[in-house]
């Protein structure tokens, strides 16, 4: 038995992958057994199926023979988790049914390949959120679109590990350390900056901790992910106990990530969260929401230089649900969408009404995520 011919992809888009991928072989001979795995190489979680294939009506006939994959994760495939970006490995084997000469083995392999996400922390294409539970742990939340442009839903969680008990403020700052995943930004009680490097990889995705320095407890609100100054890298801003607004630009070295601070603003002591959402309407750089102490939200567009237009607001309500997340473009239409505690907001594009109305996502944060 020969392979004659064969249709099987080089790279994979997440679209192609999402609408679920044809792979061909062409044998020279039918009347056989099957057997195909599927490796994600960088964990080498693997995905094994067969089948027969039945014997011809003319003897010797050869045989097309073909199989579609979903575009669904090969470590828990019955959850219908997107596959992972990254490198994959076929292996076909068909053996004789008569037994009769050896196994046909061959093998090949192909990429999927998505744009980084800045809260895709197990290179799947979906956003994911960190939380921290009471006792110190840290875990994974992952999400996956209802639809389309819709809502969110939970796809399970995965325990990243113990100790973060230690830290008072912790950030999701997307890509700041120069790879495709995104990092997380650590203040310790002492004051201490530290981050963590993503990886990308489902049971590892936070490398160890690199300090950034001390001194940090000065500011009271942290926030990054937004590119502000438009060179492409992530930027932080912070508010100190005196309402001023600081400007750290990324720099792109995970061991200085940030240039040294700068002035962009006075009388922000009046809101008691800020966020970076990313470019939520189609201006030049990414923006800013904040909320102020009395529930109301308030939109800042990035000029691209680091600074912002004059406030609009967005509306009031916020201030019952805690925590406001800056998710990226969670529900694949393009925009970012923004999470408050187990709500979700998907983005519209449009500066003057900047989100949807709030939908349920059944997602439980616990005590902090971020």
């Amino acid at each position: 038995m020969t392979l004659t011919g064969s249709s099987v992809p080089k790279t994979l888009t997440g679209d192609q992958v999402a609408r679920g991928v044809d792979f061909v072989w062409d044998l020279s001979r039918a009347d056989s057994r099957v057997s195909l795995t599927l490796t994600h190489v960088r964990s080498r979680d693997t995905f094994s199926t067969g089948w027969s294939v039945p014997s011809p009506v003319t003897p010797g006939e050869p045989r097309h023979i073909a199989w579609r994959w979903d575009g669904k994760d090969v470590e828990f495939p019955d959850l219908k988790l997107p596959a992972r970006n990254g490198e994959y490995e076929w292996k076909l084997t068909a053996s004789p049914d008569d037994g009769i000469g050896p196994d046909l083995v061959t093998t090949g392999r192909f990429t999927v390949t998505r744009p980084a996400a800045p809260h895709d922390y197990d290179d799947d294409g979906t956003a994911d959120l960190l939380v921290r539970r009471s006792d110190g742990v840290l875990w994974r939340a992952s999400t996956r679109p209802t639809a389309p442009g819709g809502s969110l839903t939970g796809t399970g969680s995965g325990r990243i590990g113990s100790g973060w008990g230690i830290y008072d403020r912790l950030e999701s700052v997307g890509n700041i350390a120069g790879t495709t995943a995104p990092d997380v930004l650590a203040r310790d009680r002492s004051g201490v900056l530290w981050l963590y490097q993503g990886t990308g990889d489902r049971d590892k995705p936070l490398a160890g901790r690199t300090k950034i320095g001390g001194g940090w407890q000065i500011y009271n609100e942290l926030t990054g992910g937004s590119d502000l100054t438009g060179d492409g890298r992530a930027d932080l801003v912070a508010t100190d106990k005196s309402g001023d607004l600081w400007l750290y630009k990324g720099t792109g070295s995970a061991t200085a990530p940030f240039a040294a601070r700068k002035k962009i603003g006075t009388g922000w002591g009046i809101y008691n969260q800020l966020t970076a959402t990313g470019n939520l309407a189609g201006g030049p750089a990414g923006d800013l929401v904040a909320r102020d102490k009395a529930g109301v939200l308030w939109l800042y567009l990035g000029k691209g230089d680091g600074t912002f237009a004059a406030r609009t607001k967005v509306g009031g309500g916020w201030g019952g649900l805690g925590e406001l997340i800056g998710v990226g473009d969670a529900n694949g239409d393009g925009r970012p969408d923004l999470i408050g505690g187990s709500t979700f907001f998907a983005g519209t594009g449009n500066w003057a009404a900047p989100f949807k109305p709030g939908t349920a996502t059944g997602i439980s944060t616990g005590e902090r995520a971020f």
